[in-house]
């Protein structure tokens, strides 16, 4: 891993435990400040999109520092609208699926990184390749899946937030290493043509 890439990594599992535990304690169901302060259904789907634009806040700001051309307003509104409906339709889906609670962490989190993985790839889109946007995709749904399984062992607690959110960035972070390597490769600058050392020769005038 290139000194960028480690820096890069850094940043982002700095960055997005913070955004993930921020976005908890305002907008998750149990006890987001947003969902106990607007009653109902509504509540619910403001408190997902205000969890989902924490998150992909602090993940801009990680792009932003990198210099990638992805800390934009686009990439916050793709992972808030990602997230709403990833945890609506697991919200809805999951147990009419399976039984079980550990299963459910897995349905869950399958849904929560398909549809972030779908929202953020429209923002990625016309950066990368459609192989590296199709890895993006599995990342996520890989990545979710393991931060689901803490979330729901844990029982949602809020103690665990960071430790889901970590979780998360890892998987995601070194992937966007490797899918966002064209992109740190054009930032480097060209390497300037090393200069001869000894004078030009000169040919002698013929006779």
């Amino acid at each position: 891993m290139t000194r960028p890439g480690k820096r890069f990594y850094l940043e982002w599992m700095i960055l997005n435990p913070m955004g993930f535990t921020l976005g908890s304690l305002h907008g998750a169901t149990d006890h987001g400040f947003v969902p106990s302060a607007i009653p109902g259904y509504i509540g619910l789907i403001l408190g997902d999109l205000v969890f989902g634009m924490m998150v992909g806040f602090v993940q801009q700001l990680a792009f932003r520092r990198a210099g990638l051309p992805l800390g934009s307003a686009q990439w916050i509104v793709a992972n808030a609208v990602g997230f709403t409906l990833g945890a609506r339709a697991g919200a809805f889906l999951t147990f009419r699926l399976t039984d079980d609670w550990l299963t459910a962490g897995i349905i869950f989190g399958m849904f929560m990184g398909g549809s972030i993985g779908l929202a953020t790839a429209f923002a990625l889109y016309k950066q990368i390749s459609l192989s590296r946007l199709f890895a993006w995709l599995i990342t996520c749904i890989f990545a979710w899946v393991v931060g689901e399984k803490i979330a729901f062992a844990s029982l949602f607690s809020i103690k665990t937030a960071p430790l889901v959110g970590a979780a998360i960035a890892g998987v995601t972070g070194l992937a966007l290493i490797f899918i966002l390597s064209p992109l740190r490769a054009e930032k480097q600058p060209a390497a300037e043509p090393k200069r001869s050392m000894h004078p030009p020769q000169t040919r002698p005038d013929p006779d």
